[in-house]
């Protein structure tokens, strides 16, 4: 299952679990909208991650977060068990240990939870390669936006070009009728 994500449905506040709006979410489907267009992120925004522990490997150029780990850009927030970070930069090793290394790829695993908007994604692993803007998530994913859902085993989202597919067994999607107003 393909979909399209309209930029206009696109939210600008960040979202952690408490902040996810659940308003008028439920109307875009049958209005023609794309109930999952908020994911995007913006590249020019710091990489902010907060974790119990962390492990570095200048050699591996790795970066290993593990322990209640959040991992924020801009609007976009992934949650997990475990995030490992890729990083390079010229020079290798030697800029790393400078502090310039740029992230190149984060790998989460374990309860996996991504937000952005009034969207949310859940599986078992997710992939965020920063400079291409694709999330790859993997591992009985639901995707949904207030009461709408759609799940499937794997899950790929451009967020620069707005555009996503779930795929893997069987797709299955709800989405419900908007609420009648005085009915």
């Amino acid at each position: 299952m393909t979909f399209e994500m309209a930029p206009r449905r696109r939210l600008a506040a960040i979202v952690a679990a408490a902040a996810i709006a659940a308003g008028a979410q439920g109307a875009a489907a049958q209005s023609g909208d794309n109930p999952f267009g908020s994911f995007k992120h913006d590249s020019t925004q710091p990489i902010e991650i907060t974790a119990d522990s962390l492990a570095v490997n200048n050699q591996a150029q790795t970066a290993t977060f593990t322990g209640e780990v959040v991992a924020g850009q801009g609007t976009l927030r992934l949650t997990a068990d475990k995030v490992t970070v890729n990083y390079g930069g010229a020079g290798g090793g030697q800029a790393s240990s400078q502090g310039t290394g740029e992230i190149e790829k984060l790998r989460a695993e374990g309860s996996v939870f991504l937000s952005s908007g009034a969207e949310t994604a859940k599986g078992e692993w997710a992939e965020y390669d920063v400079s291409n803007g694709v999330v790859t998530m993997g591992g009985d994913v639901v995707l949904t936006q207030g009461e709408n859902a759609i799940s499937g085993q794997s899950l790929r989202i451009d967020l620069n070009a707005g555009v996503g597919e779930i795929s893997g067994g069987r797709v299955k999607s709800v989405f419900s009728p908007p609420s009648q107003n005085g009915g």
